[in-house]
């Protein structure tokens, strides 16, 4: 079985502060052990730059996998314990338990040397947005994650259609991402003000924050597929989201605190960086306490018709 998967960054380090941070999920005991095993190989191949965000990335791999209990939803399972294709976290994932499948990763960013990988699984340098080189009907599961704010929304069509292009005739597409709950619900005045900043720093870039509600409709605008299926997880940031949102609140934290969020959304807020990070590292902690905002996750698949 041959699998495709397109995803950004996803791998940890062991340096980041967020390595350090307590488990607050006993099962997380786990994926620590597993990260250990990856970082150690990764940790040499990143830039000092990148370590946060691939580590920030990875964590939140297995939250959500923790969260659906599954790496994917489509029904796939009993083909890949039979043999699998993409890259990142997900893939080495992925690989490592379905030994008899094919795993191929694509990304516009050549992150991912080749030592280390198994041999079961390998990784492409391309951009999907301007068309993949894959033959027509080539792979049995088609996988895109974390492109929520990558694509503007006719990309999106694009990227839907090569993915569609590409997966045989009785195989399965899986496309999933996150976003903030529509109506903002559960945020407080501190978040509400950094989320709007955010969304408009990305709305001025032809992003849609809100493309995610709807991504339902441009599938089913796709030619040859099934019905669009659904799943969605609801996630609450911090303390009142019990072990998972204090895991999200940890991500979120370092997401926020990154030097290119600061210095973009500071200047957004109309605030000195220093006064931004006190923001988020002090007072948005403790709205978190008293709040309850609400992060909306989702995995959308559908199968691939038959041939006629």
């Amino acid at each position: 079985m041959r699998l495709f998967h397109q995803v950004i960054k996803t791998m940890g380090n062991n340096n980041s502060h967020l390595k350090h941070k307590r488990s607050t999920i006993p099962e997380f005991d786990q994926i620590e052990s597993e990260q250990e095993n990856q970082e150690r190989l990764w940790y040499n191949y990143i830039s000092s730059s990148d370590v946060d965000t691939i580590d920030r990335l990875n964590m939140y791999h297995f939250l959500k996998r923790y969260v659906f209990q599954n790496n994917f939803s489509s029904p796939i399972e009993d083909k890949l314990t039979e043999g699998g294709g993409g890259p990142g976290t997900w893939l080495l994932d992925l690989a490592n338990k379905y030994e008899n499948s094919y795993f191929f990763g694509v990304d516009i960013n050549p992150l991912y040397p080749q030592e280390i990988k198994p041999n079961n699984l390998e990784f492409i340098e391309a951009d999907v947005t301007i068309g993949l080189s894959f033959h027509d009907n080539e792979f049995d599961f088609t996988h895109v994650e974390n492109m929520d704010l990558v694509f503007a929304p006719d990309q999106w069509d694009f990227v839907l259609s090569e993915l569609i292009r590409i997966t045989k005739p009785g195989g399965y597409i899986e496309v999933a991402g996150s976003t903030r709950h529509d109506g903002h619900v559960g945020e407080g005045p501190i978040f509400r003000k950094i989320t709007d900043a955010f969304w408009t720093y990305f709305l001025k870039g032809n992003i849609e924050t809100d493309l995610m509600y709807n991504l339902d409709s441009k599938f089913e605008l796709q030619q040859n597929i099934g019905e669009v299926h659904r799943i969605e997880k609801d996630l609450i940031i911090g303390p009142n989201g019990d072990k998972t949102g204090l895991v999200l609140q940890d991500i979120y934290v370092s997401y926020l605190t990154s030097e290119i969020v600061i210095k973009n959304l500071s200047e957004k807020i109309g605030i000195s960086e220093e006064e931004y990070k006190n923001m988020i590292e002090k007072d948005l902690i403790e709205e978190f306490k008293q709040t309850s905002p609400k992060i909306f996750h989702f995995r959308l698949w559908v199968q691939k018709q038959l041939s006629q």
